[in-house]
């Protein structure tokens, strides 16, 4: 549900005029998750904490 919608148009001006972005944690996020379904049930965690590490 929405918030105040004074608070939301700060949001969103902030979001279209700052120049940050989170762009880098996103694709790591998605490098991890492909990671995981690859081996989902293949290895053990030390296994699969070695494979994100070197990615």
């Amino acid at each position: 549900m929405p918030r105040n919608p004074i608070f939301e148009r700060d949001t969103v001006r902030a979001a279209v005029t700052l120049p940050y972005h989170n762009g880098g944690t996103e694709g790591v996020n998605t490098k991890t998750k492909r990671i995981m379904r690859q081996m989902h049930a293949r290895a053990g965690f030390a296994l699969l904490r070695h494979r994100i590490l070197l990615a």
